[in-house]
């Protein structure tokens, strides 16, 4: 019976193995609803782990900014020695000499009279006029008890009077109050080469194949950032920033001097597949073959029907890019960490891209031939970064800075949906420049 068995379980290995049964359209139609719906909840949980990331961080600014109070500039009143004169109407206590010993003058204590002392003395205006005269001559005899000198160090109490500025010796105060506050707002200048990857779930065949065939070309990003200095630890950012996210299609091959064919023969449009949308030709002079996946490039003149080396046509490049440029506009908190000569920063914050331009070129001889653009681009896309900034002051108001920064892409390059895969593209540079603070 074992036997037999496993018999049957070989013929039905040998005889299906090959088979393959392709389902009904209908039925991809009613997965792809379930698909989305149980990929809803993921970005509501995203949209508001954002929202809760943005509220916190306001909330902390908030916080501290009203913690911290501006510090009162008290002025400081130096008295010079020589100007200080002694009360005119205030007699002065003097202190008996009673016991001399060793040659030393011994000072006893002596009651200073009712009629010299206000009975209610403010303890802000009152002074000591403190009088130098000289020592007592000196006395070999230590028995003499009596011997009162003629001037000794009197202590003369009074109540001072007020500032008249009219007189010749007043004080006058420094005016502090066009005096120069801290610097809070800065404007910097900054610059970053980036690397730009992707992060991806789910699984497409077709999207898979085109994605193993693309390549990261070098991208930048750099402009300008205005930033207020909330308090001693928090400042907020803003700006504009330009910058460049971009792949390399290799395999696919570009010529040019189609424009014959292309008169006589009708207009033909050239699709391609990519990770980041779909592209269509524009320029009708351009003809595009794949020489390595047969399904990436969808037009009518396929490689049996047109061969461009035969029609005697131009090479132009072996592979095609694809060249997106956004603004930026970012809103970024700044946390200051350490405050030294070389300060650390935590940065964190979203920003709003907008796009600008959307191209597909080819290049020949250091010069780019236009191919098309990407269908399906996001006009606005929004991302979140999160970095590290270290600043060396090496003037009054001049810094170096250089800023270490993670960005992810929330929303997607594209919005059309790519059935089971999902693509959220993410960058990493280091930025540098230079800091104004006034």
């Amino acid at each position: 019976m074992d036997d037999r068995g496993a018999n049957i379980d070989i013929v039905f290995r040998n005889g299906l193995k090959d088979y393959e049964v392709l389902p009904p359209q209908d039925v991809w139609d009613n997965i792809r609803p379930a698909i989305r719906k149980k990929q809803l909840p993921l970005v509501i949980f995203r949209a508001a782990a954002m929202i809760a990331v943005v509220l916190s961080l306001s909330l902390l600014a908030y916080r501290f900014s009203r913690e911290i109070s501006a510090e009162l500039e008290n002025p400081v009143i130096a008295l010079n020695p020589e100007s200080v004169t002694p009360l005119p109407g205030a007699a002065a206590a003097i202190l008996p000499y009673n016991e001399v010993s060793q040659n030393r003058g011994v000072f006893s204590r002596a009651s200073i009279p009712d009629d010299l002392v206000p009975e209610a003395v403010k303890t802000d205006n009152i002074f000591a006029a403190v009088q130098n005269i000289e020592n007592p001559p000196e006395s070999d005899d230590v028995s003499d008890k009596n011997n009162t000198p003629a001037e000794l160090t009197a202590l003369s109490y009074g109540r001072a009077s007020y500032f008249n500025p009219d007189e010749e010796n007043s004080l006058t105060l420094p005016d502090n109050t066009g005096s120069k506050g801290p610097n809070r707002w800065s404007i910097s200048a900054l610059f970053a080469p980036t690397y730009q990857s992707r992060i991806t779930s789910g699984e497409n065949e077709a999207v898979s194949r085109a994605m193993a065939a693309e390549q990261n070309i070098v991208n930048y990003s750099g402009g300008l950032a205005l930033s207020y200095k909330i308090n001693r630890r928090f400042s907020i950012q803003s700006g504009l920033y330009y910058s460049t996210i971009g792949k390399e299609l290799t395999g696919i091959t570009a010529y040019s001097g189609f424009g014959q064919q292309n008169n006589a023969k009708g207009n033909p449009v050239f699709a391609v597949t990519t990770s980041n949308g779909t592209i269509r030709t524009s320029n009708s002079d351009i003809f595009l073959k794949d020489g390595l996946a047969a399904d990436r490039i969808q037009t009518y003149y396929n490689n049996n029907v047109f061969d461009p080396v035969k029609e005697s046509l131009t090479y132009l490049d072996n592979s095609v890019r694809q060249n997106f440029s956004y603004l930026e506009l970012p809103v970024i908190l700044r946390y200051k960490v350490i405050d030294r000569a070389l300060d650390f920063n935590i940065i964190g914050g979203v920003s709003s891209n907008l796009l600008v331009n959307n191209s597909v070129y080819a290049s020949a001889d250091g010069s780019k031939t236009q191919v098309g653009t990407t269908e399906g681009l996001n006009l606005i896309t929004f991302s979140s970064s999160l970095g590290m900034g270290m600043e060396y002051s090496f003037a009054n108001n001049l810094s170096l800075n250089l800023e270490p920064t993670f960005r992810y892409y929330i929303s997607p390059f594209n919005d059309i949906d790519i059935p089971g895969m999902k693509i959220h593209p993410y960058s990493f540079g280091v930025f540098s420049g230079i800091t104004y603070k006034f």
